[in-house]
């Protein structure tokens, strides 16, 4: 059996630039903030698809935004912390592979709303519960997890290294994640759901075990394992 390619997870990474293209494209002169772009910005000025006014890039660390490009502006702050100085500032704001290394989700996606102006939207692309890895990912601690993933797991380029992990609003498309987001305030949110991984590609019997479920769950659309998501919400 194999995965419907639409879902597979290989789209979620490598097709994420082109769909953070298409929604910017909707906000010509706009202001747009990457959330935890540190040093390395995910995207250069002039590859977005219309003019903007402005493209802030946000980290909680001083040191890593001192180093980042100096034609962004830079926003120091912590996304679950106070955002006061930055409420209604923003037209588009997006992050990758941020939201599970954040403890408190809830705040995290409050915060956002509030910095997004009347119109906004913010786009995150997460990895989810329940997928084996990331379930591993939360519970291991940070040295044995840092070993196993240089020895066993390869690292693609669009993710983080290890850093503490928590999948706090990490899920896919679930009655209890869009209830969250509506609680909030959010007009309209959208949870498209990704299934598989390459993390057990050096695991050969483990890869074919979980590629066979990945597509049962894929077929099934079960929201319970997805591997990552988009999630896109309207202010």
């Amino acid at each position: 059996m194999k995965i419907d390619n639409s879902k597979l997870w290989s789209t979620a990474l490598d097709g994420y630039p082109d769909e953070l293209r298409r929604i910017v494209a909707n906000y010509e002169g706009g202001d747009i903030l990457e959330l935890g772009g540190g040093r390395r910005p995910s995207f250069s000025l002039g590859d977005m698809p219309v003019k903007l006014n402005s493209y802030t890039v946000n980290d909680i660390s001083a040191d890593e935004l001192a180093v980042a490009p100096p034609e962004y502006r830079k926003a120091c702050f912590d996304v679950s912390g106070d955002v006061s100085n930055f409420e209604g500032m923003y037209d588009v704001v997006f992050s990758r592979f941020l939201a599970e290394h954040v403890r408190d989700g809830h705040a995290m996606h409050r915060n956002v709303y509030k910095v997004l102006k009347p119109g906004g939207v913010a786009f995150h692309l997460i990895p989810t519960l329940w997928a084996s890895p990331f379930i591993l990912n939360s519970l291991l601690p940070e040295t044995l997890g840092r070993k196993l993933l240089t020895a066993f797991f390869p690292i693609r380029k669009e993710v983080s290294p290890k850093f503490p992990a928590y999948y706090s609003m990490c899920k896919g498309d679930t009655e209890g994640m869009r209830r969250k987001f509506a609680e909030i305030g959010y007009e309209k949110v959208e949870i498209r759901e990704f299934y598989g991984h390459y993390y057990y590609d050096k695991l050969p019997v483990v890869k074919q075990i979980e590629d066979a479920l990945s597509a049962v769950a894929a077929k099934n659309e079960w929201s319970w394992y997805t591997s990552y998501a988009y999630i896109t919400a309207w202010k």
